[in-house]
């Protein structure tokens, strides 16, 4: 049993090695002075005031955000509605189920090249909203799956009660529902948030000349030989980013999700 034990512990560490050491080694090189990446030449954190100071890097982020957020609010409202159908609406077979799930499960290039014929065929000019578009066919899966459990742990009774005081379907959605729901709402907006912001496969299948998110950058300037500390900088900031908002994921999910109502 020890030996078990034993063993396990190992292959843990052996998993967290595997996931973070690569990680560590970047970080460390984003403060180096040296302009070749993997050579030591000292602290410093030049790199990071050349990125405050790059035009480049502000407009990828503005165009990252813009639609990582307008992609989270749609496909999570989408997500509630379809959730709130399915859990209350009669639709519990595995046939509706399905049409949610396969986004989750198939490749991810498939998707990509699919809805790049499907722009291209309906003559739609690549930009903003075509990778909007994108990511959020794809978003509103994971936000019907997480905004679904959440109902799930909701009393149908509550929402009858409220029927025989006499308040309307709407008015229960919008006051009684929603609220108790929130816990995964506000999940599902950080998971699609967070997917859209890091996406780089669904983008540059989707995005067209002049319009480039951080991911995209990040690649271009690695593919011309530009690789240098600076975008070990801006992968660790990417990093922060993504682990504060997995953290506050954590503790929403950790608040709302063991708990019945």
């Amino acid at each position: 049993m020890k030996l078990g034990r034993l063993l396990l512990k190992l292959y843990v560490a052996g998993v967290l090695v595997f996931l973070y050491v690569p990680v560590a080694v970047l970080v460390v090189y984003s403060f180096s002075a040296s302009r070749y990446t993997g050579v030591w030449g000292g602290f410093t954190t030049e790199w990071y005031r050349r990125l405050l100071a790059d035009a480049e890097v502000w407009g990828a982020l503005r165009n990252s955000l813009t639609v990582a957020l307008a992609s989270a609010l749609v496909s999570s409202l989408l997500g509630l509605l379809l959730a709130y159908s399915a859990v209350r609406g009669g639709y519990r077979g595995s046939g509706f189920k399905v049409y949610f799930y396969t986004p989750i499960v198939i490749p991810e290039i498939a998707e990509a090249v699919s809805l790049m014929m499907f722009f291209y065929l309906a003559g739609v000019e690549l930009g903003w909203l075509t990778v909007f578009i994108g990511h959020t066919a794809f978003n509103i899966s994971y936000a019907y799956v997480t905004v679904r459990s959440q109902l799930q742990l909701l009393s149908p009774s509550i929402e009858d009660a409220a029927r025989v005081m006499g308040a309307s379907t709407a008015r229960v959605f919008r006051e009684i529902v929603v609220p108790l729901s929130m816990p995964g709402i506000v999940a599902a907006l950080m998971i699609t948030f967070i997917s859209s912001f890091e996406d780089f496969v669904k983008t540059v299948f989707t995005t067209g000349p002049g319009f480039e998110t951080l991911p995209l950058l990040i690649w271009t300037r690695a593919a011309r030989a530009r690789a240098s500390p600076d975008l070990n900088a801006l992968a660790f900031l990417m990093i922060i980013w993504s682990l504060a908002v997995a953290f506050i994921y954590i503790k929403i999910v950790g608040v709302g999700g063991e708990k019945e109502v």
